[in-house]
């Protein structure tokens, strides 16, 4: 009996590929299929970059493509050092970090990151945890035949036995942000290049072979090497300032969020985050469908994202030390997306309430600007044996501070009709929320 041979492939980011033989059988499913309806870039498509329109699904694709990619640069270059431990690690956990690439995200809500939070505020759960509940609950039984789903579980949640494994997925140089960055400056029309092959020669895995519990992923103690990562963290710092906070589409994907919180006692809301077959039904058109049917506040919101007749930015300030008398507590606390939106909708309740206002008439937004996380050298102190980081060798890197903004958004009645009188009770108020906020 002949084999049918699966035909290639083709991505305008990694080219031409193949599709392993356990995705060809489940690529069908819903779960599956409902990649290809979840937006990549939340709401940019909508307000800021008509071009921005890529899934879920081509995403999960190119990382599953630079997660086999990459395995297989560092296990010739293990094999090229000797580190015959790591070397065969890494090549008995390929299919699972294949597949952990093309599952990383399959739990992702509508429109992505921009429901995370009150995704989060419903069901308790984060995208990680809805991964683990469609591979464990909702898939075919015997996808366990192919892979080790608990394996890719562990790699999607980054708490593999061996930390190199996991950082692959999720971590400093994961190839999770190599196919977003290239994915989404391709889509929104930024004209980058970086060349994948070359980059993806410097890494390696730094600690005691005989120990693969204390390996990790970096790079090597090279001028290219530094330089790819440069190159690298800078395109991913300016990917943020010029797509991911841009401030039209930010505001509308606010404004999407706080109308999913409005309702999320809401019967229907609940069971669209809370249970796993609704869940896997929930696109970007099913989530706006669904709360276009609901309360009058809901439905302007709605409306107004879809019209693009969205907020207006009425406060922008820096949060800092200058504008605010925070407690430290406050400015410790504002260290993970997730946080700095709990602390975020908070300040907003507390706003409006102040102000005698109906919930979300004012929206206070906290943006945070990150830097980027510590990436080990391979050169270790003669003293410590502890590993450099890039930071500590690259000015350009070293020069990547954390910065927050916080702005507060209305409607454009509100901003057309607010005098200075108005603007200064508003700036005051929300000063001494901030200065006197509490984190519980």
């Amino acid at each position: 009996m002949s084999i049918q041979k699966i035909p290639p492939s083709y991505d305008p980011i990694v080219r031409k590929f193949e599709l392993p033989y356990w995705l060809v059988k489940i690529k069908e499913d819903p779960a599956v299929r409902r990649m290809m309806s979840i937006r990549q870039l939340g709401l940019k498509g909508y307000i800021d970059f008509p071009g921005a329109i890529h899934v879920r699904y081509s995403h999960a694709l190119g990382v599953m493509v630079l997660a086999n990619k990459t395995t297989d640069f560092l296990i010739n270059k293990m094999n090229e050092k000797g580190n015959r431990s790591i070397k065969d690690s890494l090549k008995l956990n390929r299919d699972t970090l294949i597949a952990a690439g093309f599952f990383h995200d399959i739990g992702h809500g509508p429109f992505s990151h921009t429901v995370d939070f009150a995704m989060q505020k419903i069901s308790g759960k984060t995208h990680e945890d809805y991964a683990e509940d469609v591979l464990t609950k909702y898939l075919p039984s015997d996808l366990e035949n192919s892979i080790n789903i608990k394996q890719v579980v562990k790699l999607i949640q980054n708490k593999h036995d061996y930390p190199f494994l996991s950082q692959i997925i999720d971590g400093p140089l994961d190839v999770d942000k190599l196919d977003y960055l290239l994915r989404d400056a391709y889509y929104v029309g930024l004209n980058y290049r970086f060349d994948l092959d070359y980059f993806l020669d410097s890494y390696t895995i730094l600690g005691d072979p005989e120990n693969l519990n204390s390996c990790k992923l970096g790079i090597e103690n090279t001028i290219q090497a530094r330089a790819s990562a440069e190159l690298f963290l800078v395109l991913w710092k300016n990917m943020y300032d010029l797509v991911y906070h841009i401030e039209a589409s930010r505001i509308a994907e606010k404004m999407l969020e706080k109308a999913i919180l409005l309702n999320k006692d809401n019967s229907e809301i609940k069971n669209c985050f809370c249970d796993i077959e609704r869940f896997v039904e929930l696109t970007d058109d099913e989530l706006l469908k669904v709360l276009s049917q609901l309360d009058v506040q809901t439905v302007d919101l709605i409306k107004g994202i879809k019209s693009g007749k969205i907020y207006s930015v009425i406060i922008d300030k820096e949060l800092d030390q200058k504008q605010f008398k925070m407690p430290s507590e406050f400015l410790n606390a504002l260290k993970t997306p997730l946080q700095i939106s709990e602390i975020s909708d908070t300040l907003s309740k507390q706003l409006n309430q102040k102000l005698e206002q109906t919930d979300y008439t004012y929206i206070v937004d906290i943006i945070g600007s990150r830097a980027p996380k510590e990436i080990p050298i391979d050169l270790q102190d003669e003293k410590t044996g502890e590993y450099a980081v890039l930071r500590e060798k690259s000015p350009i890197i070293g020069a990547i501070q954390e910065t927050k903004l916080i702005k507060v958004y209305a409607n454009n009645t509100i901003k057309k009709n607010i005098d200075e009188t108005g603007l200064n009770t508003l700036k005051a108020a929300l000063g001494e929320i901030v200065e006197g906020f509490k984190v519980e």
